[in-house]
């Protein structure tokens, strides 16, 4: 087997959605699935009791959960599936249980964000995505488990988005999806012509020497509005996962501003792949 595949899960419908997913990912890739939980100390904690039972309390009643989730699996998953609990923020532990242990990838469920109202899912997402090491696919509650068939990948002139696409191309090759390379503009200028007609070959010759499939399409559209627009491309497309590619985060994107990528994380109804590059 290979690496990991790490989950958030709060026990939610939208974390063991993400379960059903990462499950089809898990056999897809030939790896195991590690699921974390991170405790939060909330409102709910009584004072009078001893803060040491509570924490044990906390502990015995995720350890029971797991057990279902992992006998509810145990039928579908061809790996291995165990589970961690940690205490402490939660985008702070999954990323450094992903980092120190070595994950393939995040996939992590999502709500989104609603106006400055802060959800474990819709929030720490994001935070996930931003300060991830490795690939995070994070899906929208509502989204049917299945294994993807067409694969959204922007593709700006800068080489740092293309640094996205042997992971992606591998996730295709292991689902015989088709990945659609959307050659993302700003303007129409003979340079910025010529600029994506290299990226796009250079992205090309990759996939025809490993045996990728793939289709080509061109959006020219505002930098503001470029994550409205892939999502709608994705939609038009009827695909099932969105590529993206995040920088450091104080150079931020190349073609996805900031913005762009909250945009993308917190508002496709399509799961997004983020992956980080230096």
């Amino acid at each position: 087997m290979d690496k990991y595949i790490l989950v958030p899960v709060d026990f939610s419908p939208s974390s063991i959605n993400a379960m059903e997913h990462a499950v089809l990912y898990a056999n897809a890739m030939k790896c195991d699935i590690k699921m974390i939980h991170v405790k939060r100390r909330n409102a709910d904690y009584d004072p009078v009791i001893n803060y040491s039972d509570y924490d044990e309390v906390l502990k015995s009643s995720a350890a029971n959960n797991f057990k279902r989730i992992i006998a509810h699996f145990s039928g579908k998953m061809k790996g291995k599936m165990d589970y961690c609990v940690r205490d402490g923020r939660v985008f702070t532990e999954v990323c450094n249980q992903a980092k120190y242990g070595d994950a393939l990838m995040i996939i992590s469920g999502t709500n989104g964000v609603s106006g400055f109202k802060e959800r474990w899912e819709g929030s720490n997402a994001f935070r996930i995505v931003s300060h991830a090491i490795c690939p995070v696919i994070t899906i929208k509650y509502n989204f049917v488990p299945q294994s993807p068939r067409r694969i959204v990948v922007p593709i700006d002139n800068s080489e740092r988005t293309r640094l996205k696409i042997p992971f992606v191309a591998r996730i295709a090759k292991n689902f015989n999806a088709e990945m659609i390379l959307v050659d993302v503009r700003n303007d129409n200028k003979f340079s910025t012509q010529k600029k994506m007609a290299d990226a796009m070959k250079a992205v090309t010759v990759y996939l025809d020497r490993h045996n990728v499939r793939y289709s080509k399409e061109t959006l020219q559209v505002k930098k503001s509005k470029t994550a409205r627009a892939v999502i709608d491309c994705a939609i038009e497309n009827d695909a099932d996962l969105i590529a993206a590619t995040s920088e450091r985060l104080d150079s931020g994107w190349q073609q996805f501003s900031v913005s762009n990528q909250q945009r993308l994380v917190n508002h496709s109804p399509i799961p997004v792949i983020t992956i980080k590059v230096a």
